[in-house]
């Protein structure tokens, strides 16, 4: 019964150690948007000065220094930030949507077509109907996907870029 209690204490002991991590966060300031990088993620950045854009993955977080596998960067030295590879806060839903949606366009049209051409038979002609639901949810996953923010631009006024240690 003792080891019981042992075995619980240590277990939370090692799983609070196991959680407690340094993350990166880039927010506008008077926003809820934010972006998140932990360790072990692909962190592409132009500094200032440069005028390419750098891809390195996240080994660790020290006070405001981010480092990489192959560089050490200062937060003051981020020009420019690619998002796309981050932990958002932005809606789950809309994350996937912008996947699901053209995928769902494409199968309705493909199942029309097959539809009206192999199990009816006879010669396919574009139904308006199909056509432009078809359009419309392509068109929306599409559109979902290009609105989404693919720069964080750092130099812009009330943008911040600063790490968290738990």
């Amino acid at each position: 019964m003792k080891l019981r209690y042992v075995l619980i204490v240590l277990t939370l002991v090692f799983a609070h150690e196991a959680f407690s991590q340094s993350y990166l966060v880039l927010r506008k300031q008077g926003t809820m948007r934010k972006f998140e990088f932990f360790a072990g993620d692909q962190f592409i950045y132009r500094m200032k000065g440069q005028d390419i854009f750098f891809k390195d993955r996240v080994a660790d977080f020290a006070d405001s220094t981010i480092i990489l596998q192959n560089n050490i960067l200062h937060l003051s030295q981020l020009e420019e930030v690619d998002v796309r590879n981050a932990s958002s806060n932005r809606s789950e839903f809309l994350r996937s949507m912008e996947n699901y949606l053209p995928v769902v366009g494409y199968g309705y049209f493909a199942i029309d077509f097959f539809n009206v051409a192999v199990v009816e038979g006879e010669k396919y002609t574009i139904d308006n109907g199909v056509a432009i639901w078809s359009a419309a949810m392509v068109g929306t996953g599409y559109g979902l996907k290009f609105m989404r923010k693919k720069i964080f631009k750092l130099h812009k006024p009330r943008r911040e870029a600063f790490i968290v240690g738990l």
